[in-house]
């Protein structure tokens, strides 16, 4: 048993983010650490009941790290303004926010990318910044290994972990839903939408529920498309997920054993990698639309060969990430 006090903080631009330090702040504590999750506290109990988790200790902050606060072209490092003190921690972890090293240079960097080589039209200055701490750091990094960008082992002292768990893990086991999610982070809405439209004119397709973005439901949509609640218990009755590949719905997806087909804004370097990895994995398919998307998961539901081959694929996936990442700090601070 040690007492190690742990700072997880979490960036704000999308949930994904706070979901995999929510995960991490577990891992610790089932090894006897004292993590304090630093992140909006609203975000944080939504997630801990959706995921039915004991919440942790919670420090309340928003930092200013959407992706217009990090495209914005203001002083470096704006969202450490306002950023509480650190000093009681043993150990401080930053899920994709570097600019912690500039208090912090030992801290342990969190994530599979970093934000000035992944958002198109990022600020020169504010990229420069980033690669000079990074240059005088080298930070330790922890990364899943299936996302992690190929820059980093250059960048960082890299540590690579497997996806990060959150919750009961419930398999889905002859799946006949589907999911369409498009994330709160992206430009694909619009397309999303226009996929919907599309399925309400048509006739109910050979599945029980089609679980929808909820920013996009409506309550007149048929009565068998429902706005998704994103539950361990929602993805174990899956089969297929048409979705923009976050890490935090890729994730909870591949938990459940559901095959991915993916869409994306082009321009977004993660999203691009992500889909990329998730196919080479041979996880998923990486599609044009969401249209297009929903036309291959459909295809794949019909085809028992296809969903045969997934379930071989899902068969080495490593889901222990958060406790491994929670070792490597533990260890790390006592070696």
């Amino acid at each position: 048993m040690n007492s190690s006090r742990v700072a997880l903080i979490a960036c704000a631009n999308g949930f994904g983010h706070v979901r995999r330090m929510l995960s991490l702040s577990l891992a610790l504590r089932e090894q006897g650490a004292s993590p304090v999750l630093i992140a909006p506290n609203e975000v944080v109990h939504r997630l801990a009941a959706t995921f039915g988790v004991q919440m942790p200790e919670v420090l309340d902050f928003k930092s200013r790290t959407t992706r217009a606060d990090l495209l914005a072209p203001d002083a470096y490092g704006c969202w450490m303004d306002d950023m509480p003190v650190l000093d009681e921690f043993d150990e401080v972890v930053s899920d994709n926010l570097v600019e912690i090293l500039a208090l912090r240079p030992q801290a342990w960097v969190s994530g599979s990318f970093f934000w000035h080589l992944a958002l198109p039209g990022f600020p020169a200055a504010k990229a420069a910044y980033a690669e000079v701490l990074l240059e005088q750091c080298r930070p330790r990094m922890i990364s899943t290994g299936l996302f992690a960008a190929p820059y980093l082992a250059s960048k960082t002292r890299l540590f690579t972990v497997g996806i990060y768990g959150l919750g009961p893990m419930v398999r889905a086991i002859d799946g006949v839903d589907l999911l369409v999610s498009c994330g709160r982070g992206g430009e694909v809405q619009a397309s999303t939408r226009g996929l919907l439209r599309q399925l309400e004119s048509e006739a109910q397709p050979g599945l029980a529920t089609v679980w929808v973005e909820p920013e996009l439901y409506r309550p007149d949509m048929p009565d068998w498309m429902r706005p998704a609640s994103y539950t361990p218990a929602m993805y174990g009755r899956l089969s297929a997920a048409v979705i923009r590949p976050g890490i935090g719905t890729v994730t909870d997806a591949l938990l459940a054993g559901v095959r991915l087909f993916m869409f994306h804004e082009p321009d977004n370097l993660e999203m691009v990698q992500n889909a990329r990895r998730l196919v080479a994995a041979g996880l998923g398919d990486a599609c044009e639309s969401p249209s297009q998307a929903w036309r291959a998961a459909m295809e794949f539901i019909a085809t028992r060969q296809a969903r045969d081959r997934h379930a071989a694929s899902m068969r080495g996936l490593d889901c222990d990430g958060a406790a491994q990442a929670a070792r490597l700090i533990l260890a790390d601070r006592f070696s």
